[in-house]
Protein backbone atom coordinates (compact mmCIF):
# COMPACT_ATOMS: atom_id res chain seq x y z
CA UNK A 1 0.00 0.00 0.00
CA UNK A 2 1.03 3.60 -0.52
CA UNK A 3 2.08 5.70 2.40
CA UNK A 4 -0.27 8.11 4.12
CA UNK A 5 1.89 11.04 3.05
CA UNK A 6 0.67 10.64 -0.56
CA UNK A 7 -2.72 11.91 0.58
CA UNK A 8 -1.02 14.96 2.11
CA UNK A 9 0.75 15.65 -1.19
CA UNK A 10 -2.47 15.31 -3.16
CA UNK A 11 -4.30 17.65 -0.79
CA UNK A 12 -1.41 20.14 -0.89
CA UNK A 13 -1.51 20.16 -4.68
CA UNK A 14 -5.23 20.77 -4.47
CA UNK A 15 -4.65 23.74 -2.17
CA UNK A 16 -2.02 25.18 -4.49
CA UNK A 17 -4.14 24.73 -7.63
CA UNK A 18 -7.28 26.24 -6.08
CA UNK A 19 -5.25 29.11 -4.62
CA UNK A 20 -3.82 29.84 -8.07
CA UNK A 21 -7.33 29.76 -9.53
CA UNK A 22 -8.53 32.15 -6.81
CA UNK A 23 -5.65 34.54 -7.53
CA UNK A 24 -6.42 34.49 -11.26
CA UNK A 25 -10.08 35.18 -10.50
CA UNK A 26 -9.04 38.10 -8.29
CA UNK A 27 -6.87 39.39 -11.13
CA UNK A 28 -9.86 39.24 -13.48
CA UNK A 29 -12.09 41.09 -11.00
CA UNK A 30 -9.43 43.76 -10.42
CA UNK A 31 -9.14 44.38 -14.18
CA UNK A 32 -12.84 44.21 -14.99
CA UNK A 33 -12.75 47.85 -16.15
CA UNK A 34 -9.23 47.92 -17.55
CA UNK A 35 -9.29 48.83 -21.28
CA UNK A 36 -7.95 46.02 -23.45
CA UNK A 37 -7.82 43.44 -20.65
CA UNK A 38 -8.63 39.84 -21.61
CA UNK A 39 -10.15 37.43 -19.13
CA UNK A 40 -7.76 34.74 -17.91
CA UNK A 41 -8.50 31.20 -16.78
CA UNK A 42 -6.51 28.55 -14.94
CA UNK A 43 -6.35 25.34 -16.94
CA UNK A 44 -6.31 22.51 -14.38
CA UNK A 45 -5.29 18.97 -15.20
CA UNK A 46 -4.62 15.81 -13.21
CA UNK A 47 -0.96 15.19 -12.46
CA UNK A 48 0.78 12.02 -13.64
CA UNK A 49 -0.47 8.99 -11.70
CA UNK A 50 1.70 6.49 -9.84
CA UNK A 51 1.89 2.88 -11.00
CA UNK A 52 1.23 0.49 -8.16
CA UNK A 53 1.65 -3.35 -8.29
CA UNK A 54 -1.62 -5.20 -7.88
CA UNK A 55 -2.15 -7.51 -4.88
CA UNK A 56 -3.85 -10.25 -6.87
CA UNK A 57 -2.59 -9.46 -10.37
CA UNK A 58 0.70 -8.94 -12.14
CA UNK A 59 -0.74 -5.90 -13.95
CA UNK A 60 0.19 -2.59 -12.38
CA UNK A 61 -2.60 -0.22 -11.38
CA UNK A 62 -2.52 3.59 -11.22
CA UNK A 63 -3.14 5.90 -8.30
CA UNK A 64 -3.90 9.56 -8.90
CA UNK A 65 -1.47 12.13 -7.53
CA UNK A 66 -3.63 15.25 -7.55
CA UNK A 67 -3.98 18.36 -9.73
CA UNK A 68 -1.80 21.12 -11.17
CA UNK A 69 -2.18 24.35 -13.16
CA UNK A 70 -0.71 23.63 -16.58
CA UNK A 71 -1.45 27.01 -18.12
CA UNK A 72 -2.97 30.38 -17.35
CA UNK A 73 -5.01 30.76 -20.52
CA UNK A 74 -5.80 34.14 -22.06
CA UNK A 75 -9.28 34.02 -23.60
CA UNK A 76 -9.11 35.71 -26.98
CA UNK A 77 -10.60 35.15 -30.45
CA UNK A 78 -8.14 36.06 -33.22
CA UNK A 79 -10.87 36.09 -35.86
CA UNK A 80 -12.88 38.69 -33.95
CA UNK A 81 -9.72 40.73 -33.37
CA UNK A 82 -9.01 40.83 -37.11
CA UNK A 83 -12.63 41.78 -37.80
CA UNK A 84 -12.40 44.59 -35.24
CA UNK A 85 -9.18 45.95 -36.72
CA UNK A 86 -10.54 45.80 -40.26
CA UNK A 87 -13.77 47.63 -39.45
CA UNK A 88 -12.16 50.13 -37.07
CA UNK A 89 -10.15 51.65 -39.91
CA UNK A 90 -13.35 52.54 -41.77
CA UNK A 91 -14.86 54.07 -38.65
CA UNK A 92 -11.75 56.17 -38.06
CA UNK A 93 -11.72 57.30 -41.68
CA UNK A 94 -15.36 58.37 -41.79
CA UNK A 95 -15.27 60.02 -38.37
CA UNK A 96 -12.40 62.24 -39.53
CA UNK A 97 -14.25 63.06 -42.75
CA UNK A 98 -17.50 63.71 -40.88
CA UNK A 99 -15.78 66.08 -38.47
CA UNK A 100 -14.16 68.03 -41.31
CA UNK A 101 -17.40 68.34 -43.28
CA UNK A 102 -19.20 69.62 -40.19
CA UNK A 103 -16.55 72.31 -39.79
CA UNK A 104 -16.79 73.29 -43.47
CA UNK A 105 -20.57 73.51 -43.12
CA UNK A 106 -20.21 75.77 -40.09
CA UNK A 107 -17.78 78.02 -41.98
CA UNK A 108 -19.95 78.42 -45.08
CA UNK A 109 -22.94 78.94 -42.79
CA UNK A 110 -25.55 78.71 -45.53
CA UNK A 111 -28.34 79.62 -45.47
CA UNK A 112 -28.13 82.18 -42.65
CA UNK A 113 -28.63 85.87 -41.91
CA UNK A 114 -24.90 86.50 -42.18
CA UNK A 115 -24.04 84.10 -45.01
CA UNK A 116 -22.80 84.91 -48.49
CA UNK A 117 -26.24 84.64 -50.09
CA UNK A 118 -27.72 87.20 -47.67
CA UNK A 119 -24.82 89.59 -48.20
CA UNK A 120 -25.15 89.22 -51.98
CA UNK A 121 -28.87 90.00 -51.83
CA UNK A 122 -28.11 93.25 -49.98
CA UNK A 123 -25.52 94.04 -52.65
CA UNK A 124 -28.03 93.62 -55.48
CA UNK A 125 -30.61 95.68 -53.57
CA UNK A 126 -28.08 98.52 -53.28
CA UNK A 127 -27.63 98.54 -57.08
CA UNK A 128 -31.40 98.64 -57.57
CA UNK A 129 -31.60 101.68 -55.29
CA UNK A 130 -28.79 103.35 -57.21
CA UNK A 131 -30.64 102.70 -60.49
CA UNK A 132 -33.61 104.75 -59.28
CA UNK A 133 -31.46 107.72 -58.24
CA UNK A 134 -27.96 107.45 -59.75
CA UNK A 135 -26.92 110.94 -58.60
CA UNK A 136 -27.75 110.29 -54.95
CA UNK A 137 -24.52 110.25 -52.93
CA UNK A 138 -26.02 108.06 -50.20
CA UNK A 139 -27.08 105.47 -52.81
CA UNK A 140 -23.55 105.41 -54.19
CA UNK A 141 -22.08 105.03 -50.71
CA UNK A 142 -24.51 102.18 -50.04
CA UNK A 143 -23.28 100.33 -53.14
CA UNK A 144 -19.66 100.87 -52.12
CA UNK A 145 -20.23 99.69 -48.56
CA UNK A 146 -22.27 96.70 -49.74
CA UNK A 147 -19.38 95.78 -52.03
CA UNK A 148 -17.00 96.06 -49.05
CA UNK A 149 -19.26 93.72 -47.05
CA UNK A 150 -19.29 91.21 -49.92
CA UNK A 151 -15.49 91.30 -50.16
CA UNK A 152 -15.01 91.02 -46.39
CA UNK A 153 -17.44 88.11 -46.15
CA UNK A 154 -15.59 86.25 -48.89
CA UNK A 155 -12.25 87.12 -47.25
CA UNK A 156 -13.39 85.87 -43.86
CA UNK A 157 -14.80 82.65 -45.28
CA UNK A 158 -11.62 82.02 -47.29
CA UNK A 159 -9.44 82.71 -44.24
CA UNK A 160 -11.48 80.32 -42.11
CA UNK A 161 -11.16 77.60 -44.75
CA UNK A 162 -7.43 78.28 -44.92
CA UNK A 163 -7.17 78.02 -41.12
CA UNK A 164 -9.07 74.73 -41.27
CA UNK A 165 -6.64 73.48 -43.90
CA UNK A 166 -3.74 74.33 -41.58
CA UNK A 167 -5.50 72.56 -38.71
CA UNK A 168 -6.08 69.43 -40.82
CA UNK A 169 -2.45 69.42 -41.92
CA UNK A 170 -1.31 69.75 -38.31
CA UNK A 171 -3.68 66.95 -37.31
CA UNK A 172 -2.34 64.76 -40.14
CA UNK A 173 1.23 65.31 -38.97
CA UNK A 174 0.27 64.55 -35.37
CA UNK A 175 -1.67 61.43 -36.37
CA UNK A 176 1.24 60.06 -38.41
CA UNK A 177 3.52 60.73 -35.43
CA UNK A 178 1.03 58.86 -33.24
CA UNK A 179 1.10 55.90 -35.64
CA UNK A 180 4.88 55.72 -35.40
CA UNK A 181 4.70 56.08 -31.61
CA UNK A 182 2.31 53.12 -31.40
CA UNK A 183 4.62 51.07 -33.62
CA UNK A 184 7.59 51.86 -31.36
CA UNK A 185 5.62 50.87 -28.25
CA UNK A 186 4.49 47.62 -29.90
CA UNK A 187 8.08 46.81 -30.87
CA UNK A 188 9.18 47.32 -27.25
CA UNK A 189 6.35 45.08 -26.01
CA UNK A 190 7.34 42.41 -28.55
CA UNK A 191 10.81 42.37 -27.04
CA UNK A 192 9.38 41.78 -23.56
CA UNK A 193 6.91 39.20 -24.88
CA UNK A 194 9.69 37.25 -26.58
CA UNK A 195 11.76 37.20 -23.38
CA UNK A 196 8.86 35.94 -21.26
CA UNK A 197 7.82 33.37 -23.88
CA UNK A 198 11.35 31.99 -24.18
CA UNK A 199 11.38 31.42 -20.42
CA UNK A 200 8.34 29.16 -20.78
CA UNK A 201 5.83 31.53 -19.20
CA UNK A 202 2.65 33.11 -20.58
CA UNK A 203 2.98 36.89 -21.19
CA UNK A 204 -0.78 37.39 -21.02
CA UNK A 205 -0.85 40.94 -19.70
CA UNK A 206 1.85 42.01 -22.17
CA UNK A 207 -0.17 40.49 -25.01
CA UNK A 208 -3.22 42.47 -23.82
CA UNK A 209 -1.20 45.67 -23.86
CA UNK A 210 0.02 44.93 -27.39
CA UNK A 211 -3.45 44.11 -28.71
CA UNK A 212 -4.85 47.25 -27.10
CA UNK A 213 -2.23 49.33 -28.92
CA UNK A 214 -3.13 47.55 -32.16
CA UNK A 215 -6.77 48.44 -31.47
CA UNK A 216 -5.79 52.10 -31.24
CA UNK A 217 -3.55 51.84 -34.30
CA UNK A 218 -6.33 50.31 -36.40
CA UNK A 219 -8.41 53.48 -36.05
CA UNK A 220 -5.57 55.57 -37.52
CA UNK A 221 -4.46 53.54 -40.56
CA UNK A 222 -5.38 50.42 -42.50
CA UNK A 223 -3.33 47.64 -40.94
CA UNK A 224 -2.74 43.97 -41.62
CA UNK A 225 -1.48 41.89 -38.70
CA UNK A 226 0.38 38.59 -39.08
CA UNK A 227 0.70 36.69 -35.81
CA UNK A 228 0.13 32.94 -35.80
CA UNK A 229 2.50 32.12 -32.94
CA UNK A 230 5.06 30.46 -35.20
CA UNK A 231 6.26 33.49 -37.21
CA UNK A 232 7.40 36.92 -36.01
CA UNK A 233 4.70 39.45 -35.25
CA UNK A 234 4.29 41.76 -38.27
CA UNK A 235 2.18 44.84 -39.05
CA UNK A 236 1.71 46.19 -42.57
CA UNK A 237 0.13 49.47 -43.68
CA UNK A 238 -1.23 49.57 -47.20
CA UNK A 239 0.73 46.42 -48.02
CA UNK A 240 4.03 47.85 -46.74
CA UNK A 241 5.62 46.15 -43.71
CA UNK A 242 6.19 48.80 -41.05
CA UNK A 243 6.88 46.52 -38.05
CA UNK A 244 8.76 43.23 -38.02
CA UNK A 245 8.58 41.81 -34.48
CA UNK A 246 10.97 44.01 -32.48
CA UNK A 247 11.98 46.27 -35.38
CA UNK A 248 10.18 49.36 -36.66
CA UNK A 249 11.04 49.51 -40.36
CA UNK A 250 12.65 52.65 -41.82
CA UNK A 251 12.64 54.21 -45.26
CA UNK A 252 15.16 52.27 -47.42
CA UNK A 253 16.22 55.51 -49.12
CA UNK A 254 16.63 57.36 -45.80
CA UNK A 255 17.13 55.12 -42.74
CA UNK A 256 16.73 58.12 -40.44
CA UNK A 257 13.08 58.41 -41.47
CA UNK A 258 10.20 56.02 -40.69
CA UNK A 259 8.41 54.27 -43.54
CA UNK A 260 5.25 56.28 -42.89
CA UNK A 261 5.73 60.03 -42.75
CA UNK A 262 4.15 63.18 -44.14
CA UNK A 263 5.67 64.65 -47.30
CA UNK A 264 4.18 68.13 -47.54
CA UNK A 265 3.07 67.33 -51.09
CA UNK A 266 -0.70 67.93 -51.51
CA UNK A 267 -0.82 65.30 -54.27
CA UNK A 268 0.82 62.63 -52.05
CA UNK A 269 0.56 63.80 -48.44
CA UNK A 270 2.09 60.62 -46.96
CA UNK A 271 5.05 58.52 -48.04
CA UNK A 272 3.17 55.21 -48.54
CA UNK A 273 -0.38 54.47 -49.72
CA UNK A 274 -2.93 54.59 -46.88
CA UNK A 275 -6.45 53.45 -47.65
CA UNK A 276 -8.14 53.63 -44.27
CA UNK A 277 -8.17 55.06 -40.77
CA UNK A 278 -8.02 58.62 -39.52
CA UNK A 279 -4.99 59.33 -41.72
CA UNK A 280 -7.02 58.50 -44.84
CA UNK A 281 -9.93 60.55 -43.53
CA UNK A 282 -7.68 63.58 -43.03
CA UNK A 283 -6.18 63.18 -46.50
CA UNK A 284 -9.69 62.99 -47.99
CA UNK A 285 -10.73 66.01 -45.90
CA UNK A 286 -7.83 68.09 -47.22
CA UNK A 287 -8.83 67.17 -50.77
CA UNK A 288 -12.49 68.05 -50.11
CA UNK A 289 -11.49 71.30 -48.46
CA UNK A 290 -9.28 72.27 -51.41
CA UNK A 291 -12.30 71.70 -53.64
CA UNK A 292 -14.46 74.05 -51.57
CA UNK A 293 -11.70 76.65 -51.51
CA UNK A 294 -11.59 76.44 -55.33
CA UNK A 295 -15.40 76.75 -55.44
CA UNK A 296 -15.30 79.89 -53.31
CA UNK A 297 -12.55 81.34 -55.51
CA UNK A 298 -14.63 80.55 -58.60
CA UNK A 299 -17.57 82.38 -57.04
CA UNK A 300 -15.48 85.47 -56.25
CA UNK A 301 -13.84 85.50 -59.67
CA UNK A 302 -17.16 84.83 -61.42
CA UNK A 303 -18.70 87.84 -59.68
CA UNK A 304 -15.80 90.13 -60.55
CA UNK A 305 -14.54 88.77 -63.87
CA UNK A 306 -17.28 86.52 -65.25
CA UNK A 307 -17.68 85.64 -68.05
CA UNK A 308 -21.28 86.80 -67.57
CA UNK A 309 -24.08 87.19 -70.09
CA UNK A 310 -26.44 90.15 -69.51
CA UNK A 311 -29.04 92.14 -71.41
CA UNK A 312 -28.58 95.91 -71.69
CA UNK A 313 -31.25 97.73 -69.66
CA UNK A 314 -30.96 100.83 -71.86
CA UNK A 315 -29.33 102.22 -74.97
CA UNK A 316 -25.57 102.12 -74.59
CA UNK A 317 -23.76 105.10 -76.07
CA UNK A 318 -20.05 104.77 -76.79
CA UNK A 319 -18.35 108.11 -77.36
CA UNK A 320 -16.07 108.41 -80.37
CA UNK A 321 -12.42 109.27 -80.08
CA UNK A 322 -10.79 110.80 -83.15
CA UNK A 323 -14.05 110.24 -85.00
CA UNK A 324 -14.27 106.51 -84.20
CA UNK A 325 -16.03 104.64 -81.39
CA UNK A 326 -14.25 101.52 -80.15
CA UNK A 327 -15.07 98.68 -77.82
CA UNK A 328 -13.92 99.58 -74.25
CA UNK A 329 -13.71 95.99 -72.98
CA UNK A 330 -13.45 92.46 -74.36
CA UNK A 331 -16.95 91.37 -75.35
CA UNK A 332 -19.00 88.70 -77.05
CA UNK A 333 -21.88 90.25 -78.98
CA UNK A 334 -23.99 88.87 -81.77
CA UNK A 335 -22.42 85.47 -81.20
CA UNK A 336 -18.91 86.72 -81.99
CA UNK A 337 -16.06 87.65 -79.65
CA UNK A 338 -14.19 90.93 -80.02
CA UNK A 339 -11.17 92.27 -78.10
CA UNK A 340 -11.15 95.72 -76.52
CA UNK A 341 -10.30 98.41 -79.05
CA UNK A 342 -12.32 96.85 -81.89
CA UNK A 343 -14.11 99.61 -83.89
CA UNK A 344 -17.87 99.55 -83.48
CA UNK A 345 -18.14 100.02 -87.21
CA UNK A 346 -16.57 96.59 -87.65
CA UNK A 347 -18.97 95.03 -85.14
CA UNK A 348 -21.94 96.73 -86.80
CA UNK A 349 -20.87 95.46 -90.20
CA UNK A 350 -20.52 91.91 -88.84
CA UNK A 351 -23.90 92.07 -87.08
CA UNK A 352 -26.35 94.26 -88.98
CA UNK A 353 -29.28 92.70 -87.13
CA UNK A 354 -28.12 94.32 -83.88
CA UNK A 355 -29.27 97.73 -85.07
CA UNK A 356 -26.16 99.62 -84.01
CA UNK A 357 -26.34 103.28 -85.08
CA UNK A 358 -23.83 106.12 -85.35
CA UNK A 359 -24.31 109.89 -85.11
CA UNK A 360 -22.48 112.56 -87.06
CA UNK A 361 -19.61 112.67 -84.56
CA UNK A 362 -19.10 108.92 -84.75
CA UNK A 363 -20.67 108.05 -81.40
CA UNK A 364 -22.10 104.49 -81.46
CA UNK A 365 -25.42 103.52 -79.88
CA UNK A 366 -26.12 99.89 -79.04
CA UNK A 367 -29.87 99.47 -78.53
CA UNK A 368 -31.57 98.40 -75.31
CA UNK A 369 -32.17 94.66 -75.09
CA UNK A 370 -28.90 93.70 -76.77
CA UNK A 371 -27.35 90.63 -75.16
CA UNK A 372 -23.64 90.78 -74.41
CA UNK A 373 -21.09 88.59 -72.61
CA UNK A 374 -18.38 90.41 -70.67
CA UNK A 375 -15.85 89.75 -67.95
CA UNK A 376 -18.21 90.08 -65.01
CA UNK A 377 -19.18 93.09 -62.95
CA UNK A 378 -15.79 94.72 -63.43
CA UNK A 379 -16.21 94.85 -67.22
CA UNK A 380 -19.72 96.27 -66.84
CA UNK A 381 -18.33 99.04 -64.67
CA UNK A 382 -15.50 99.72 -67.13
CA UNK A 383 -17.90 100.03 -70.07
CA UNK A 384 -20.21 102.44 -68.19
CA UNK A 385 -19.81 106.09 -67.23
CA UNK A 386 -19.19 107.68 -63.86
CA UNK A 387 -20.44 111.06 -62.62
CA UNK A 388 -17.67 112.82 -64.52
CA UNK A 389 -18.62 111.21 -67.85
CA UNK A 390 -15.55 108.94 -67.87
CA UNK A 391 -15.37 105.16 -68.10
CA UNK A 392 -15.26 103.86 -64.54
CA UNK A 393 -12.52 101.70 -63.01
CA UNK A 394 -13.06 98.08 -61.99
CA UNK A 395 -15.08 97.76 -58.77
CA UNK A 396 -13.34 94.64 -57.43
CA UNK A 397 -9.55 94.19 -57.42
CA UNK A 398 -7.11 91.90 -55.65
CA UNK A 399 -4.78 92.94 -52.83
CA UNK A 400 -2.28 94.27 -55.36
CA UNK A 401 -4.84 96.58 -56.95
CA UNK A 402 -5.34 94.60 -60.18
CA UNK A 403 -8.42 92.74 -61.34
CA UNK A 404 -6.76 89.88 -63.19
CA UNK A 405 -6.42 87.15 -60.54
CA UNK A 406 -9.17 87.58 -57.98
CA UNK A 407 -9.79 84.94 -55.32
CA UNK A 408 -12.03 84.85 -52.28
CA UNK A 409 -9.01 85.51 -50.09
CA UNK A 410 -7.71 88.59 -51.94
CA UNK A 411 -10.86 90.22 -53.34
CA UNK A 412 -11.29 93.81 -52.21
CA UNK A 413 -13.06 96.96 -53.36
CA UNK A 414 -11.05 99.31 -55.55
CA UNK A 415 -9.64 101.96 -53.18
CA UNK A 416 -10.15 104.62 -55.89
CA UNK A 417 -13.89 103.98 -55.78
CA UNK A 418 -13.98 103.96 -51.98
CA UNK A 419 -12.19 107.30 -51.82
CA UNK A 420 -14.46 108.85 -54.45
CA UNK A 421 -17.81 107.16 -55.06
CA UNK A 422 -18.45 109.52 -57.98
CA UNK A 423 -16.16 107.17 -59.93
CA UNK A 424 -18.82 104.46 -59.60
CA UNK A 425 -20.48 103.95 -62.99
CA UNK A 426 -24.30 103.88 -62.95
CA UNK A 427 -25.24 104.79 -66.54
CA UNK A 428 -24.75 103.47 -70.05
CA UNK A 429 -24.46 107.04 -71.29
CA UNK A 430 -23.13 110.37 -70.06
CA UNK A 431 -26.65 111.74 -69.67
CA UNK A 432 -27.42 113.09 -66.21
CA UNK A 433 -29.62 110.76 -64.16
CA UNK A 434 -28.90 107.69 -66.32
CA UNK A 435 -29.15 104.59 -64.13
CA UNK A 436 -29.42 101.98 -66.85
CA UNK A 437 -26.02 100.44 -66.07
CA UNK A 438 -26.99 100.06 -62.42
CA UNK A 439 -30.13 98.27 -63.58
CA UNK A 440 -28.04 96.06 -65.86
CA UNK A 441 -25.65 95.24 -62.99
CA UNK A 442 -28.53 94.41 -60.66
CA UNK A 443 -29.70 91.92 -63.28
CA UNK A 444 -26.31 90.19 -62.91
CA UNK A 445 -27.93 88.35 -60.02
CA UNK A 446 -29.87 86.24 -62.54
CA UNK A 447 -27.25 86.30 -65.29
CA UNK A 448 -25.54 83.18 -66.62
CA UNK A 449 -21.91 83.07 -65.45
CA UNK A 450 -19.25 80.54 -66.38
CA UNK A 451 -17.40 79.14 -63.35
CA UNK A 452 -14.01 77.46 -63.41
CA UNK A 453 -11.06 76.65 -61.18
CA UNK A 454 -8.37 79.22 -61.97
CA UNK A 455 -5.64 76.73 -60.98
CA UNK A 456 -7.10 73.82 -62.97
CA UNK A 457 -9.57 74.57 -65.75
CA UNK A 458 -10.38 70.85 -66.07
CA UNK A 459 -11.33 70.50 -62.38
CA UNK A 460 -14.86 69.36 -61.63
CA UNK A 461 -17.06 72.20 -60.35
CA UNK A 462 -20.44 71.79 -58.65
CA UNK A 463 -21.86 73.97 -61.46
CA UNK A 464 -20.06 74.96 -64.65
CA UNK A 465 -22.55 77.59 -65.76
CA UNK A 466 -25.43 79.29 -63.99
CA UNK A 467 -26.28 82.21 -61.77
CA UNK A 468 -24.31 83.14 -58.69
CA UNK A 469 -27.20 81.98 -56.50
CA UNK A 470 -27.42 78.67 -58.36
CA UNK A 471 -23.68 78.13 -57.99
CA UNK A 472 -23.81 78.80 -54.26
CA UNK A 473 -26.81 76.48 -53.90
CA UNK A 474 -24.93 73.78 -55.82
CA UNK A 475 -21.94 74.13 -53.48
CA UNK A 476 -24.12 73.97 -50.37
CA UNK A 477 -26.13 71.08 -51.82
CA UNK A 478 -22.98 69.11 -52.60
CA UNK A 479 -21.71 69.75 -49.07
CA UNK A 480 -25.01 68.55 -47.64
CA UNK A 481 -24.91 65.32 -49.66
CA UNK A 482 -21.32 64.62 -48.61
CA UNK A 483 -22.16 65.37 -44.99
CA UNK A 484 -25.18 63.08 -45.09
CA UNK A 485 -23.09 60.28 -46.58
CA UNK A 486 -20.46 60.70 -43.87
CA UNK A 487 -23.12 60.62 -41.15
CA UNK A 488 -24.63 57.45 -42.60
CA UNK A 489 -21.24 55.75 -42.92
CA UNK A 490 -20.30 56.64 -39.34
CA UNK A 491 -23.64 55.35 -38.02
CA UNK A 492 -23.31 52.12 -39.99
CA UNK A 493 -19.72 51.53 -38.88
CA UNK A 494 -20.54 52.29 -35.27
CA UNK A 495 -23.27 49.64 -35.40
CA UNK A 496 -20.86 47.11 -36.92
CA UNK A 497 -18.16 47.96 -34.38
CA UNK A 498 -20.62 47.68 -31.51
CA UNK A 499 -21.67 44.22 -32.66
CA UNK A 500 -18.08 42.99 -33.07
CA UNK A 501 -17.06 44.50 -29.74
CA UNK A 502 -19.97 42.74 -28.01
CA UNK A 503 -18.80 39.46 -29.53
CA UNK A 504 -15.25 40.14 -28.37
CA UNK A 505 -16.46 41.01 -24.89
CA UNK A 506 -18.46 37.79 -24.72
CA UNK A 507 -15.15 35.96 -25.18
CA UNK A 508 -12.61 38.22 -23.49
CA UNK A 509 -14.64 40.45 -21.22
CA UNK A 510 -14.84 39.99 -17.46
CA UNK A 511 -18.27 39.23 -15.98
CA UNK A 512 -18.29 40.01 -12.28
CA UNK A 513 -21.19 37.60 -11.70
CA UNK A 514 -19.36 34.79 -13.45
CA UNK A 515 -16.11 35.49 -11.61
CA UNK A 516 -17.92 35.51 -8.25
CA UNK A 517 -19.44 32.13 -9.12
CA UNK A 518 -15.98 30.78 -9.94
CA UNK A 519 -14.60 32.29 -6.75
CA UNK A 520 -17.14 30.38 -4.64
CA UNK A 521 -16.36 27.18 -6.55
CA UNK A 522 -12.61 27.54 -6.01
CA UNK A 523 -13.14 28.49 -2.38
CA UNK A 524 -15.16 25.35 -1.73
CA UNK A 525 -12.50 23.22 -3.42
CA UNK A 526 -9.79 24.93 -1.38
CA UNK A 527 -11.73 24.28 1.85
CA UNK A 528 -12.23 20.64 0.87
CA UNK A 529 -8.49 20.17 0.25
CA UNK A 530 -7.77 21.77 3.61
CA UNK A 531 -10.26 19.36 5.20
CA UNK A 532 -8.40 16.42 3.63
CA UNK A 533 -5.17 17.64 5.22
CA UNK A 534 -6.96 17.95 8.54
CA UNK A 535 -8.28 14.39 8.30
CA UNK A 536 -4.87 12.98 7.37
CA UNK A 537 -3.35 14.89 10.24
CA UNK A 538 -5.81 13.23 12.60
CA UNK A 539 -4.96 9.82 11.12
CA UNK A 540 -1.27 10.41 11.63
CA UNK A 541 -1.86 11.51 15.23
CA UNK A 542 -3.79 8.33 15.92
CA UNK A 543 -1.10 6.20 14.27
CA UNK A 544 1.73 7.82 16.21
CA UNK A 545 -0.09 7.52 19.54
CA UNK A 546 -0.73 3.77 19.00
CA UNK A 547 2.81 2.85 17.94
Amino acid sequence: MLGTFLGLEIATRGLQAQQAAIEITAHNIANANTPGYSRQRADLTATLPLEVPGLTSAVHGQIGTGVEVVEIQRLRDNYLDNQYWEQNQYLGQWQATQDSLQKITAILNEPSDSGISTVMQSFWNAWEQLATNPSDLSARNLVAQSAVTVAQTLNQTANQLSDLSDDLTTSLNATVDQVNSYLTQIAQLNKQIDIVSQSGNQPNDLLDQRDYLVDQLSSLVDISVQSDGTTPFQISIGGTVVLDDQTVETDPSDPSQPVLRTTGDPANPVSIPVSGGKVKGLIDSLSLLAGYQADLDAFANGLANGPATVTLAGDWTVSASAGQATLPVDMTIGGQSYPAGTPWSTIAADNPSLGITFDASGDATIPQGTQITVAGLNALEEMGYDENGDHAPALFVDDTGTSGSITAANITVNPDVLSDVSQLAAGLSTNAGDGTLATTISSLKSAEIQFSDAADSSAVMPLKQGTLDEFLQAVVGQLGIQGQQANQEVSAQQAVMQQIDMQRQSVSGVSIDEEMSHLIQYQQSYNASAKVISVINDLLDTLIQNV
